[in-house]
């Protein structure tokens, strides 16, 4: 009896002194873990090395993430040109949809995707006169006079409308301070204009300049001079050429993604969704305009009194516009909204049952 009671007391010990082995191999072990963290993330905020340490898990801002989603974005839009007859205001508005991709490593972003871009933009034009010299007045057979018809054109409005194609090539990185997640994008992206149409409105008078007469003749129908007309016109897509605009974006992202203290949840199996709010501004670095040959206006000989007949082309769609530049500039407001699907992180702090 007394053997046996010996053996179980020997069955104790060993048996406590195992568990007691146990536990400090795993404590080893975790020590040993996290030792070899907080040197690989050395050169990380204090934030992140004091979850590593004390084996909490780690934001989403650390690490390897793939994330895909979409963009809505609204700007105002121009076309920022050097042509002495055209201005840059009033421009427009332009209204932007994007399905993109993004690959984060802890701080540094890379974006791309594709998109499809509407834009309508005013360009006020410059009046213009013409002179026609060397007319004669069919309404004076009996005493045929030489004049010059004399055209005046003015409060001219050109409006283009394009839909783009995009794809855009985007880096950039998250700035992490004690109010929020704040994040900068900067990079290139391909614009490419394969719908679209233009119209131009204006006013028009016609007035005649008699050598042989004192004074200038006007608002005399029966002789063609007329005042105040309106002209409208409608033309096709200008043919812009392939566009590569720099783009910079600066703005603020939420995530829901996180619970107390930003940090991931423990099942690490929710989906983390984030949304941006920024503003951000495209420029054009190459020169689009059109080259053509057709003419700034175009009044018929044989219909020269008859304003229905004239022809007007998008200011920037005329000889008069190839020997200068013309480029797109969007300014406004973007909000992206990301999706990624994480794996689960190593609870270090975690008993061998993972409670």
């Amino acid at each position: 009896m007394r053997k046996l009671q010996y053996i179980l007391l020997i069955i104790c010990c060993f048996y406590s002194l195992s568990i007691q082995a146990q536990r400090r191999f795993m404590t080893a072990e975790r020590w040993e873990y996290r030792l070899q963290m907080m040197s690989e993330f050395t050169s990380k905020d204090v934030s992140d090395k004091t979850d590593i340490f004390w084996g909490l898990h780690k934001t989403q801002y650390v690490g390897s993430h793939h994330l895909i989603g979409f963009s809505l974005e609204g700007s105002y839009s121009s076309f920022v040109n050097n042509m002495p007859q055209a201005s840059f205001a009033p421009g427009g508005g332009a209204f932007g949809f994007h399905l993109l991709y993004e690959y984060q490593y802890s701080g540094i972003l890379f974006q791309t995707g594709l998109g499809l871009s509407y834009q309508r933009v005013f360009t006020d034009v410059a009046d213009t006169t013409m002179y026609h010299p060397h007319m004669h007045d069919t309404w004076a057979s009996f005493n045929d006079a030489e004049f010059t018809l004399r055209h005046d054109f003015y409060g001219r409005r050109d409006m283009a409308q394009h839909l783009y194609a995009q794809l855009p090539l985007y880096v950039g990185h998250y700035i992490i301070g004690a109010y929020g997640v704040g994040y900068w994008l900067a990079g290139l992206h391909v614009n490419y204009a394969f719908w679209g149409n233009t119209r131009q409105t204006m006013n028009g008078t016609t007035l005649g300049l008699y050598e042989k007469y004192v004074g200038i003749w006007e608002e005399m129908d029966n002789h063609g001079f007329r005042r105040d007309v309106p002209v409208e016109r409608t033309g096709k897509k200008m043919n812009l050429k392939i566009d590569l605009m720099a783009h910079g974006e600066i703005g603020y992202e939420y995530t829901t993604y996180q619970g107390p203290h930003n940090y991931r949840s423990r099942s690490g199996d929710n989906l983390d969704c984030r949304i941006r709010f920024a503003a951000f501004a495209d420029f054009g670095i190459l020169n689009i305009c059109p080259k053509t040959d057709l003419p700034f206006y175009g009044v018929p000989d044989a219909t020269i009194y008859d304003f229905p007949t004239y022809q007007m082309e998008h200011v920037f769609a005329t000889k008069d516009a190839k020997s200068f530049w013309m480029r797109n500039l969007f300014v406004g407001l973007r909000v992206t909204v990301l999706f990624g699907f994480p794996g689960k992180d190593r609870c270090i702090l975690c008993d061998p049952w993972r409670h």
